[in-house]
């Protein structure tokens, strides 16, 4: 039985896809096997560069678009957004960190998921001479104290994102920040598409505009 050959549509994958050619096409799940191999190397990305991941984002798109390299294009503006609302007075050295990871409607229009680091959000607001965009409801329960300040954050970004990203919806569902949680879960989650053979190669991962160096 000959050895089947898997090659990597993406250089970042190679190293760890080489490991692998001594599978037989006998015994394989292909797509399965090409998720777990995904999934265990983001992980070990997450380790060696120490990526504090605090959120989790869901964008979902008024006008969504259906190619890949679009979104891809699109993606550097988000990046782009965000920084901007973490670093008004102009981006550091070494910004948070964002991964990209997209994933299609049964309509096969795009929408975008994001892990994303965070600050410390009373150094943030402290250090930061930053406007923010929050409901007064949402005022009125921090100064009752019943409001976290991360919530606050959370909320602004929301408020930011829907006011620079202007084919993002202005409903609840356009627009989900949510703590990372267990980053483990997350990484499988923006991962099965590769089970659905949604997209191509690794094409719902955007290498070009995540942090993975």
């Amino acid at each position: 039985m000959r050895p089947l050959k898997i090659i990597s549509q993406n250089p970042l994958m190679a190293e760890k896809c080489s490991s692998f050619r001594h599978v037989t096409d006998g015994n394989i799940n292909l797509p399965q096997f090409r998720r777990e191999v995904t999934e265990e190397w983001l992980e070990r990305k997450v380790e060696s560069l120490d990526l504090k991941f605090k959120y989790f984002i869901t964008l979902s798109f008024n006008k969504a678009q259906r190619r890949t390299l679009n979104q891809y294009l699109q993606n550097k503006h988000i990046k782009n957004v965000i920084h901007s609302y973490f670093y008004s007075q102009g981006k550091p050295r070494n910004p948070i960190r964002v991964w990209f990871f997209l994933e299609k409607h049964r309509s096969e229009k795009l929408h975008l998921h994001i892990l994303c680091e965070g600050l410390n959000p009373l150094d943030w607001l402290l250090e930061n001479n930053r406007k923010i965009t929050i409901r007064k409801s949402t005022l009125l329960d921090v100064m009752c104290g019943d409001y976290l300040l991360d919530d606050v954050i959370t909320e602004g970004l929301t408020n930011h994102l829907q006011t620079y990203i202007l084919n993002l919806g202005k409903g609840e569902k356009s627009t989900d920040i949510r703590k990372s949680g267990d980053i483990q879960k997350r990484i499988q989650y923006v991962n099965k598409s590769i089970s659905k053979l949604d997209f191509e190669g690794w094409n719902h991962i955007d290498f070009e505009n995540s942090d993975f160096i």
